[in-house]
């Protein structure tokens, strides 16, 4: 007898909750039933001694063999007649394919390569069983014309490996950490290629068998004859060019749905990498980040999939994860992994935004963004000042008005030193080569993302007006209590009209010593009606009107003034109308006040009075 499909020395089948099953074919000159037993060291399994598990005619025998219990090593010897074959090192586990490109391929410095597990078995480019030990990819021993095609013998392939600098990748210590979280064999099945694009994996081109990315990976899987725990996938970088990247996600539903088609798993788990950074100063950061997010959101669109970051990860080059940071990559695909496939309802997936929103304002404090993040397991955390966020202007462009980045919990507080926000958005992780170095408690860092939009910010810049820098003033009047005041006209004694510069009613030069308050007066035009958003700070008790409403009130207002710090929202019809101010001197500690308006989109800006 002799095996030609089914199992190989070292084969790792994947368990069911009653066993493993394989069918075996292969060549026997003898004819009848085919039987099977199965031994652990010199023991036989009872269950699995002599059973009648096939029948062989005609020089082909073919034979299923059924219930093999989680674990191993065993040797499985079948018989038909006088003849029989056995092989040997057969484990019982969960099997994973690991495919896309270099990142998943290893390319990290072997001086960082983790100890083999006898547990974690590799199904190997050249398509035989070996114990897992980095490389664990070698294009060369592939007889496939997708990766190269040379075919090299064992032996040499043995040697290529022995002899590498580079080859670590995720797979070792991704095996080791399942091997431990399960306790039963992991076999992990090669198929990466470094530098290839999703049109390469198009699964269109299985028909091609070797000469396709495809093809080649179906053989391989068709050579292991057995379904998956799962599939781990690191690619993306070969599709950062325009073209590529506005198909990436339709691609990536495709290829997902192709293995799980071919491998009859309709919803078989993927773990997907999203790619990290990229440090050549030559990739457009705007489509490298634009496959980032369309990688980050592939939850929403396909079921039994989850992302985990690589963007904060130390690299051995300009784009290969670092050796040393591959342990770190491995532990969150293991925990998504986990949740997929084992069933471990105490992992959640990884952190994912939920929302951004302008914050309600605070006397006398800046502009906040709020960031709340999905997942974040313990909190949000960063070993160093958190680094990552930044804030987006309507031209594309990374603005510097984010001056501390403050944790509480799922929640990033933002604090900002403009407040003029309008069309802007926020991201993390942006760029080709970002500082990011905020984690949850779990060590799962929070992706990159973005630029999302900003509730409670106008999409896009609002038709707004000058700043209202024309004022009738009154001198200082006497009393700092202005809640019961009424609103001013204007007409108090000793008034006069005062101009102001650049943007701030500013007079610091003639409060300073003196207590008081002071009325301020002035005109808005609006040349057609409808909701104004007026946007003012200030440093002091503080009052304002707009026509005979009081549309503010802050008794307790104090430094420092801050531009926008409150956005109010009024509704007034087309023509003029007055604007009054009452602000308290606050012991000669006031300064003055900003004050501006903005309109819908598609309207005039308010005019103040000139």
């Amino acid at each position: 007898m002799r095996i030609d499909h089914g199992l190989l020395p070292g084969h790792v089948l994947q368990r069911t909750p009653h066993g493993a099953r394989v069918t075996v074919t292969g060549i026997c000159t003898a004819s009848g039933p085919v039987t099977a037993s199965v031994r652990a060291g010199a023991k036989v399994l009872p269950k699995l001694k002599a059973v009648r598990v096939g029948r062989a005619g005609d020089g082909r025998f073919t034979a299923t063999l059924s219930g093999v219990p989680v674990g191993g090593p065993y040797t499985v010897e079948l018989s038909c007649g006088a003849e029989q074959v056995e092989v040997g090192e057969i484990f019982v586990g969960d099997l994973w394919l690991m495919a896309g490109q270099s990142n998943m391929e290893g390319v990290g410095d072997m001086a960082g390569a983790p100890e083999p597990h006898p547990l974690v078995r590799c199904f190997t480019m050249g398509r035989y069983w070996e114990e897992a030990r980095d490389p664990l990819h070698l294009l060369g021993e592939s007889p496939d014309r997708a990766h190269g095609g040379t075919g090299l013998d064992r032996a040499a392939a043995r040697r290529a490996k022995r002899n590498a600098v580079k080859g670590v990748g995720v797979g070792v210590h991704f095996g080791r950490l399942m091997q431990a979280r399960s306790g039963v064999p992991q076999g992990l099945i090669s198929t990466a290629h470094g530098g290839t694009s999703m049109a390469q994996w198009d699964p269109a081109l299985k028909e091609q068998g070797g000469d396709s990315l495809y093809g080649s990976m179906t053989l391989s899987l068709q050579a292991v004859g057995q379904p998956l725990a799962g599939v781990l996938w690191y690619q993306g970088c070969s599709d950062t060019q325009p073209a590529a990247m506005a198909v990436y996600t339709k691609r990536m539903q495709e290829l997902v749905a192709a293995v799980r088609r071919d491998c009859g798993q309709p919803r078989l788990p993927w773990a997907v990498v999203q790619i990290g950074r990229v440090v050549n100063g030559t990739n457009d950061a705007a489509v490298w980040n634009a496959i980032q997010e369309q990688q980050r959101r592939l939850p929403e669109s396909i079921p039994a999939l989850d992302v985990v970051p690589s963007a904060d990860l130390e690299l051995d080059d300009l784009i290969h994860i670092s050796s040393r940071s591959f342990p770190a990559l491995a532990e969150r695909l293991a925990r998504v992994a986990a949740r997929l496939t084992l069933g471990d309802r105490s992992e959640k997936p990884a952190p994912q935004p939920r929302s951004v929103r302008l914050l309600p304002s605070q006397p006398g404090k800046p502009l906040r963004l709020e960031v709340r993040v999905a997942n974040a397991v313990g909190g949000l955390a960063s070993p160093v000042r958190p680094l990552g966020f930044s804030v987006i202007d309507q031209r594309g462009r990374a603005r510097p008005v984010v001056f501390r980045t403050e944790l509480a919990g799922d929640r990033v507080l933002l604090h900002l030193t403009e407040s003029d926000i309008d069309g802007h958005r926020v991201g993390y992780g942006l760029g080709t080569d970002p500082a990011c170095t905020v984690c949850d408690q779990r060590g799962m860092a929070l992706p990159v993302f973005g630029p999302l939009a900003i509730e409670g910010v106008a999409a896009e810049p609002l038709p707004i007006s000058d700043w209202f820098l024309r004022w009738r003033v009154s001198p200082i009047l006497p009393g700092e209590d202005i809640a019961r005041l009424p609103r001013p006209g204007g007409d108090e004694p000793g008034t006069c009209e005062r101009s102001y510069t650049p943007d701030f009613v500013n007079n610091h030069d003639w409060w300073p010593g003196n207590s008081g308050h002071v009325a301020f007066t002035t005109t808005v035009e609006l040349a057609e009606a409808g909701e104004v958003e007026v946007r003012t700070g200030y440093d002091g008790p503080f009052r304002l009107w707009v026509g005979a409403s009081e549309i503010h009130r802050d008794l307790k207002g104090t430094n420092p003034a801050i531009k926008d710090t409150h956005r109010l929202r009024v509704r007034l019809p087309a023509g003029r109308h007055p604007v009054s101010v009452l602000l308290a001197l606050n012991r000669g500690m006031a300064w003055g006040f900003f004050l501006r308006m903005a309109a819908a989109i598609g309207r005039s800006a308010p005019k103040p009075w000139v």
